[in-house]
């Protein structure tokens, strides 16, 4: 079965001892990946030479390399329950899923950089950066939910078709409102306004729990029809 632990003593046909070793390899490297980017972020965190001991010194000094943690924690948390959450509805993987993996660990592998990016520039330039950077990443996602509804046999027998498919166009528009913002702030030469970064978060926020509110309502609707 896919996402049980390796053995060379279990005792199975080959093809579904390949399928296993693939899946659960799989998720091996990407746990790894996300807790060194995560490892890196706080590497970035250094005590100032001329602390003085307090707070708003501390503060004072390591202002934008702790926000750029916060936002680099942030996207590699969010991004890995993204993850795991899409490989817990898969029951196995093939080589597509397998190059849209890598291309998803490779752009969280690039946090570290964006949040130095953020330390050394500030949150308002650094800003589309980032943008592009979470929007790829959702992206890259999507694309993975695209691919398993075009290869159904990679589904887990019990995962709801429209739920996931809802999800992936969730995860497109979230990747096209990210990037987009970016880009449009890098072709304008200009900073993102932090009033208008919170706008979009919280837009997409309240579209994704009302996409959930009405996926509960149509479950419900359908386990009570039920005779």
């Amino acid at each position: 079965m896919a996402g049980e632990p390796e053995s060379l003593h279990t005792h199975e046909p080959l093809r579904a001892r390949v399928e296993r070793h693939n899946y659960d390899r799989l998720l091996m490297l990407s746990d790894g990946v996300f807790a060194i980017a995560i490892t890196l972020l706080a590497l970035e965190l250094k005590v100032p030479a001329q602390w003085d001991g307090s707070v708003e010194g501390l503060f004072g000094a390591t202002g934008r390399p702790l926000i750029g943690y916060l936002f680099g924690f942030t996207l590699v948390g969010v991004f890995w329950f993204l993850h795991r959450r899409l490989f817990a509805e898969l029951e196995q993987v093939d080589g597509v899923i397998t190059l849209l993996n890598l291309v998803l660990l490779g752009l969280v592998g690039l946090t570290p950089f964006v949040v130095r990016m953020i330390a050394e520039a500030g949150a308002g330039r650094a800003l589309p950066f980032y943008l592009i950077a979470v929007g790829a990443v959702f992206a890259s996602v999507a694309l993975i939910h695209a691919w398993v509804m075009f290869r159904p046999r990679l589904f887990h027998a019990g995962v709801d078709r429209s739920a996931f498919r809802m999800t992936a166009f969730f995860q497109a528009a979230m990747a096209i409102a990210f990037v987009g913002l970016g880009s449009w702030a890098l072709w304008m030469h200009r900073p993102v306004d932090g009033t208008l970064f919170s706008i979009v978060v919280i837009i997409l926020a309240v579209a994704q729990r009302t996409l959930r509110h009405r996926r509960r309502r149509r479950l419900q609707t359908s386990s009570t029809s039920r005779p």
